[in-house]
């Protein structure tokens, strides 16, 4: 046995300095390749979705024509200009159909003379106007709307001349010839008119149509 202080005792007895560890690199390299496949891969599909998605994309609709706002309700008319169409003392009032929301704007008003038609001796009469205004959304234009709206609501309308509308579409709605409708629209305003006159001889259709140029004239621009 090597005794102590023999050249060879700190070789076989002393502390060992510790061996290097060897680094196990094989399996980590192709997992780390794998994930960065993955990665850049699944950045790549999306990208691709993306681009198909904004290619795809409604077109931006066209809004142009679209009027801000216009009267309504018992804005459309001045008692001035409604009075010749209500014989006798006149009221009006709005009525219930006033609303208001991002698509559009619709408000209603009667102008009549119920409380005093028998005391002045005259026929019964009214007006009720009923405005809207429709807005632009991402499917359409308010115009779009304000032409949806009237062939849905006045498809049996006859085209009748208005002066300023785009369009206007007249019913006759009493047999007797003293009570009937108008729908008028310019660019995305609609005023639909009812006007009933029992008065003997007035001739209700040719004075609602006289009564919704009015009415469409001041939303017309002048000029």
């Amino acid at each position: 046995m090597t005794q102590p202080g023999h050249p060879g005792y700190q070789q076989y007895w002393g502390p060992q300095p510790p061996l290097p560890r060897k680094r196990k690199t094989g399996p980590l390299i192709p997992v780390l390749a794998i994930v960065l496949v993955v990665v850049v891969g699944g950045g790549g599909v999306l990208l691709y979705f993306a681009l198909s998605d904004s290619g795809k994309a409604s077109p931006r609709v066209d809004a142009s024509q679209d009027l801000a706002k216009a009267p309504g309700g018992c804005a459309v008319l001045t008692e001035a200009e409604v009075a010749p169409y209500i014989p006798g003392r006149m009221a009006f009032k709005p009525l219930s159909g006033s609303t208001s929301s991002d698509r559009s704007e619709q408000g209603q008003c009667s102008w009549n003379n119920n409380d005093h038609y028998l005391k002045d001796k005259v026929s019964a009469a009214f007006v009720i106007v009923t405005s809207y205004v429709f807005h632009a959304t991402r499917e359409k234009s308010g115009v779009d709307a304000a032409k949806e709206h009237l062939k849905r609501r006045v498809p049996n309308g006859a085209e009748v001349a208005v002066q300023g509308a785009e369009d206007a579409r007249l019913v006759a709605l009493a047999k007797t010839g003293n009570q009937a409708k108008v729908a008028v629209r310019y660019r995305n305003v609609v005023y639909h008119l009812d006007y009933l006159n029992k008065t003997e001889g007035v001739q209700v259709q040719s004075r609602l149509t006289e009564l919704a140029a009015i009415v469409v004239g001041k939303v017309v621009p002048s000029g």
